[in-house]
């Protein structure tokens, strides 16, 4: 009985296998065009996306005028190339010489009068010291004759009064050389001021450039006057062209898989068959909306022998490495099937037979899929078929 039971299983266990190879079992007409092996590679899953050349942030500065006039010499044209600190523009600067003129005339002035006080009243503080010592002398020798009655009270009397006006005037002298010291120190300190707030003033009509770079445009020109106000007048605009960064548009769909630290490669119209390399330095959290899609700009510093190259404003063509994986068993994204819901690959068995396989993906790259299970390595796969009765199937 036994024995029985378990020819029967056997039975019921071959049948099912049949019934499961002819299920998965080509029909007849199935044409191969092309085929491929499952074998182990590198595969890379990659975002395509456009980007835009700019400059990076303090590399590109709009140089304005502080200073309110004509501007008498424009010094630069657009292409230029400029230095830290050269001279690019000047404003006229008549009224402001005048008043540094002015203001020079009055430090001098008041540097003058500290000197004299300081000169004169030291000596007449000296003077009124010696007046003091003789009136107190005079004094003293007074009230010592009064106790032999060799003097009148008068005499003593006159003596005091003569003695306490001494003391009076050396006081007052000495509270005039502090009064007028500091009279003059604070008149110094003011033109001083002065002159300096007009240095600014005239500095302003000097522009100079803030960083080494190249002149992007000239806004203005000799003979215009220029009005300061609340906002400050552009007359040239300076970049740095070493300091340059990519700006990809990454759509909000895929955001959440660009991360800080993928490669990237991009290229730009005007050298196509070169490939450029970088790296996501960061991803701004402000949105950018074009066409009513809404984007996420991804940042990609670009290195100076890079940057020489390129201009601002330049499309790029990028492919971001979103996750890369090697010696990975994979086909080519064309043999690679989804059908009733589910992944499928058809295998070539031999002698020519097809059998289509239920596989399970890994991630999808460029132009190879991997594979997680229901394949083994070495295996042949269509890539391209004809089904009965159907045209050309295949990627």
């Amino acid at each position: 009985m036994k024995r029985l039971f378990i020819l029967v299983l056997l039975a019921c266990v071959a049948l099912g296998g049949t019934l499961a190879y002819r299920k998965w079992k080509a029909p007849k007409g199935f044409e191969i065009l092309e085929t491929a092996k499952a074998e182990k590679a590198s595969i890379r899953d990659v975002l395509v996306a456009t980007g835009m050349i700019k400059p990076q942030v303090g590399a590109q500065i709009k140089i304005g005028a502080r200073a309110t006039g004509t501007i008498v010499e424009m010094r630069v044209r657009v292409g230029d190339r400029v230095r830290k600190g050269d001279l690019i523009a000047v404003i006229d600067d008549r009224e402001i010489q005048k008043a540094l003129v002015t203001d020079r005339a009055a430090l001098e002035a008041a540097r003058k009068t500290l000197e004299e006080v300081e000169r004169t009243y030291p000596e007449r503080i000296r003077e009124a010291e010696a007046r003091r010592r003789l009136a107190r002398i005079t004094w003293e020798r007074e009230t010592a004759l009064i106790r032999e009655d060799y003097t009148t009270r008068e005499a003593v009397d006159r003596a005091r009064s003569e003695l306490d006006a001494a003391e009076a005037v050396l006081q007052r002298l000495r509270d005039e050389f502090e009064t007028q010291k500091a009279i003059a120190l604070a008149r110094i300190q003011e033109a001083e001021a002065r002159l300096k707030q007009d240095e600014i003033r005239w500095s302003y009509t000097r522009i100079t450039a803030p960083i080494d770079g190249v002149v992007m445009e000239v806004t203005g020109q000799e003979g215009e006057t220029v009005v300061t106000g609340l906002q400050v007048a552009n007359l040239v605009t300076v970049m740095d062209p070493t300091r340059l960064e990519m700006q990809i548009y990454v759509d909000e769909t895929d955001v959440g898989r660009v991360v800080p630290g993928q490669s990237v490669e991009y290229s730009v119209d005007t050298y196509p068959e070169h490939t450029f390399f970088g790296t996501v330095e960061k991803i701004y959290p402000q949105p950018v909306v074009r066409e009513n899609i809404v984007y996420y700009l991804a940042i990609v510093k670009i290195p100076e022998k890079d940057a020489l190259q390129l201009r601002p404003e330049m499309t790029t063509y990028c492919r971001v490495v979103l996750t890369q994986k090697d010696d990975v068993l994979s086909v080519p994204n064309s043999a690679v099937k989804f059908e009733a819901g589910k992944q499928v690959v058809y295998v070539v068995e031999e002698a020519g037979a097809v059998a289509k396989k239920e596989v399970q993906l890994g991630i999808r790259g460029e132009d190879r899929t991997e594979i997680l299970s229901g394949l083994r390595e070495g295996q042949v796969v269509a890539t391209k078929f004809v089904p009965p009765a159907k045209g050309p199937r295949g990627s």
